[in-house]
C-alpha cells in the first residue's frame, strides 16, 4: 500500500489510513504508541526509570503525527515518579492518551509504577520495574467516515459494532543495568491477554518487547570553571508480533543545549513491498534550572513522504529536587540527572546517595 502511495489521492490514502488503525475488526493488530523523545516520557519507556531522580519529576509529552493528513494520530502522556531513598524504590503515576481520527478511536491507560533499586558493585546498579494499569478504549462509529468515487466525504452507513468500549486492566515489566557511563535494559508490556477488538473476532493484544540502552562520553568533565560537554549515543528496538523498529542516535550537550540526531528504520529489512526506513528524527533541548524542555520533528523517509508533514513533538520535565543544592540537569536524558543519590556514603545495605549518569 505505502509503496503506491504516490497514486493515491490525498482524501483515500486518509480513508485508508483509518481504516486499517481503527477497525481492529479482523486478526489486524495495531502496535502501541511511541515517542520520538525517547527519554523525556522515561516511565513509558520502563517501569525501571520510576523515581531514576534525585527527588521529584513530572513530565508532559505531546506528539502530533502526520498532521499533513487530517484527524490521524495525537498523543499525550503525563507521569510524576518520586525516589524513596529509604526504601531505594521509586513510585510513580503514568497517564497516557491516544486520539486517533479527530476522536474516532480514543485509547486512555492510568498506570501506577514501582522500580527497586540495587547496588551490585561499587559503580554497577541494577532496577527491576513493575507497572500495574487500567486501560480503557472507544471508539464512536458516529464520527466514522468514508469516501466516495468523486472524493466526497459523508458518515460511514451501517457503522455498528456489538462492543464500542471495553476496559481491561493490564501490567509491565522490565529491568536495567547501569553505570556512571552506560545503561541497558528491557520492558515487556501486554504481560496480561487482552481482547482489544470491537467484534465477535478475537483480537488479541500482542506483547511488546522493548530493549533500550547507550553509553555517554564526557569529553569535557564539570568543574568550577567548566560546564561538562559530553556525547551520547543511544538506541531502542521494539518487536510487537511481526512489527519491529529501531531507534538508533546521538545527543550532543553543553550546558544549557542538547541537540540530538536519530534515525528509525532497520535497513535491510522489509516487509513484502514495504521497506522499514521510516524517518530522521531532530531534536532541539533547553535547560532552564531544573526545568527541561524540548522539541523534536520527524521527517518522513517512506513512501508517506510529501503527504504526511511529518511529526512534531513536544515534552516538559520539571525536576523537584530534595537535595541541599539545585543542580541543573546536564546532558541528554537519561544521562542529565543531577548529580545527587547512588555515589558515595553506601552502606552494605543499601545506596544511601544517587550519582546518576
Amino acid at each position: 500500500m505505502l509503496y503506491s502511495v504516490k497514486k493515491i489521492d490525498l482524501k483515500y490514502l486518509t480513508t485508508i489510513i483509518l481504516l486499517l488503525g481503527l477497525l481492529g475488526n479482523s486478526r489486524l493488530m495495531g502496535q502501541d504508541v511511541s515517542f520520538s523523545q525517547v527519554y523525556s516520557s522515561p516511565l513509558y519507556l520502563s517501569p525501571s526509570f520510576a523515581g531514576f531522580t534525585s527527588g521529584g519529576r513530572m513530565a508532559l509529552n505531546y506528539r502530533d503525527q502526520w498532521p499533513g493528513i487530517a484527524n490521524t494520530f495525537r498523543t499525550y502522556a503525563f507521569s510524576y515518579d518520586e525516589y524513596l531513598s529509604g526504601y531505594n524504590s521509586g513510585v510513580g503515576l503514568l497517564f497516557l492518551r491516544d486520539d486517533q481520527g479527530g476522536g474516532q478511536l480514543v485509547t486512555q491507560n492510568l498506570g501506577i509504577v514501582y522500580a527497586y533499586e540495587l547496588a551490585v558493585t561499587e559503580d554497577i546498579f541494577v532496577r527491576p520495574g513493575l507497572q500495574f494499569q487500567y486501560a480503557e478504549r472507544k471508539i464512536d462509529p458516529s464520527r466514522l467516515s468514508q469516501v466516495g468515487p468523486g472524493g466526497e466525504t459523508f458518515p460511514w452507513i451501517n457503522a455498528e459494532f456489538p462492543i464500542e468500549q471495553y476496559r481491561k486492566l493490564d501490567a509491565s515489566a522490565s529491568a536495567m543495568v547501569y553505570s556512571d557511563f552506560f545503561w541497558t535494559g528491557f520492558t515487556l508490556d501486554h504481560l496480561v491477554k487482552n481482547d482489544v477488538g470491537f467484534t465477535d473476532i478475537e483480537s488479541p493484544l500482542p506483547l511488546k518487547t522493548t530493549v533500550f540502552g547507550g553509553a555517554k562520553w564526557i569529553y569535557q568533565p564539570h568543574s568550577r570553571f567548566r560546564d561538562e560537554q559530553s556525547a551520547t549515543l543511544a538506541f531502542m528496538y521494539r518487536r510487537q508480533m511481526s512489527f519491529q523498529q529501531l531507534d538508533i542516535g546521538a545527543y550532543w550537550y553543553t550546558n544549557p543545549i542538547e541537540v540530538g540526531l536519530w534515525y528509525r528504520g532497520i535497513p535491510g529489512i522489509s516487509s513484502g513491498s514495504l521497506t522499514n526506513n521510516d524517518a530522521l528524527i531532530f531534536s532541539l533541548g533547553i535547560n532552564v534550572g531544573t526545568i527541561h524542555f524540548a522539541y523534536s520533528y520527524d521527517l518522513t523517509l517512506s513512501g508517506l513522504a510529501g503527504y504526511t508533514g511529518g511529526s512534531n513533538e513536544f515534552s516538559l520535565i520539571y525536576r523537584f529536587n530534595r537535595g541541599p543544592v539545585v543542580n541543573p540537569p546536564r546532558g541528554p536524558i537519561p544521562c542529565s540527572e543531577p548529580a545527587f543519590g547512588l555515589g558515595e556514603g553506601r552502606s552494605n545495605y543499601r545506596p544511601q546517595r544517587r550519582k546518576l549518569f
